[in-house]
């Protein structure tokens, strides 16, 4: 009786793994991962990060993940390293952790795995590029959004929190020639977030400017956007009756 529940308990676990596997398509590539719905699905601001940190990756970086939700920047920047080097990564969230985990082992990647809030887990640690994926929109708009399904986003009214302790501190994580490449999206406030990237760093590169129409199931909610952009918490622009939001893509170094 234990053994055919064990049983029933493994293939059920096998199903649940069969079903959140899925087919990613990336900047022109395909990537089999495992996502379940408790874990950050990649989107088109993974895309324009991964996209543009190409041009700073080489083969002999260590390149921290930070906020890797389903490990898929890590897993491209390491085969971009031809897998050679290890690929370090962290999450705040234990689902995610577990969910890059499995995903790198698919993906035979030699990786160091943390779980913890932002730069905590990397104490005395010292990299050569920080590709930062971390929550960047207004809280109040990610609860609403399709995106944050069951995954967590503490990014205050303004949506800046979690960036800007990240920009505060990750000098102390940089080797002398390291850098940090992260999205700025215009659903947070981004005027603060270049006043901080000024004061903590001296080379600041805007590698695109990419825009994007605002999905549906916050289009609807206009008066609320309208208030908030004249509190300066976000900013868009509204075209054809649609709003268009901006994703920078910055790399920052001192």
């Amino acid at each position: 009786m234990i053994y055919n529940k064990l049983y029933l308990i493994y293939i059920y676990k096998y199903l649940t793994m069969l079903k959140n596997k899925k087919i990613i398509k990336i900047n022109g590539s395909q990537l089999k991962l495992y996502i379940p719905s408790d874990v950050f699905n990649p989107t088109a601001t993974t895309s324009f990060l991964i996209r543009d940190a190409k041009k700073f990756i080489n083969k002999k970086m260590d390149i921290l993940d930070l906020g890797c939700g389903s490990g898929i920047i890590g897993i491209l920047a390491n085969k971009l390293q031809k897998n050679k080097k290890k690929i370090f990564a962290s999450d705040v969230s234990l689902e995610a952790v577990e969910c890059a985990k499995k995903n790198f082992k698919m993906h035979k990647c030699n990786f160091e795995l943390k779980c913890g809030s932002l730069l905590k887990p990397w104490k005395n640690k010292k990299f050569d590029l920080i590709i930062n994926d971390v929550s960047g929109i207004s809280e109040e708009l990610a609860k609403k959004s399709i995106w944050f399904k069951n995954v967590p986003c503490k990014t205050g009214p303004d949506g800046t929190d979690l960036t800007l302790k990240i920009i505060k501190s990750s000098s102390i994580y940089l080797n002398n020639e390291g850098g940090i490449i992260f999205p700025i999206i215009s659903l947070s406030n981004s005027r603060k977030i270049i006043q901080t990237l000024k004061k903590k760093f001296k080379i600041i590169k805007i590698i695109s400017n990419n825009y994007w129409f605002l999905p549906e199931e916050l289009n609807k909610n206009q008066k609320k956007l309208f208030k908030m952009k004249k509190k300066k918490l976000i900013d868009f622009e509204l075209k054809f009756g649609k709003i268009i939001c901006n994703t920078q893509i910055v790399y920052a170094k001192n």
